[in-house]
């Protein structure tokens, strides 16, 4: 099983169905409702990765994400700020090899994040 799929399995799991504020399902949803919004996260970071950075700020990459998003197109990203550790999270899932290319800390929301 690769590292995305136990991500996402790991989320699925945290799911407090009876709580409408629920991060983890928020964050499951928002990932199928608007892929577009990871692609450009991914997008950018590489950006970051090809220009020598050892690390990054995800919160840098998202508002690079948003600004973007209202500068050259009609179609503006709306993505709550506590999905960007999340979105943090999925790029070093999805992308081993840059396992430590955001520093993140542990999720008071999602335990064991």
């Amino acid at each position: 099983m690769d590292n995305e799929t136990k991500f996402i399995e790991f989320l699925q799991a945290s799911r407090k169905p009876n709580d409408k504020d629920c991060l983890a399902s928020d964050f499951l949803r928002h990932i199928i409702k608007e892929p577009q919004f990871y692609a450009a996260f991914e997008h950018y970071t590489y950006q970051m990765i090809r220009r020598g950075r050892d690390f990054c700020s995800p919160w840098m990459v998202a508002n690079r994400v948003r600004w973007e998003s209202h500068l050259k197109s009609d179609e503006k990203y709306k993505v709550r700020n506590d999905y960007i550790a999340l979105y943090a999270r999925l790029f070093m899932a999805r992308n081993i090899q840059h396992h430590n290319f955001f520093k993140t800390k542990p999720m008071k929301r999602i335990k064991g994040l």
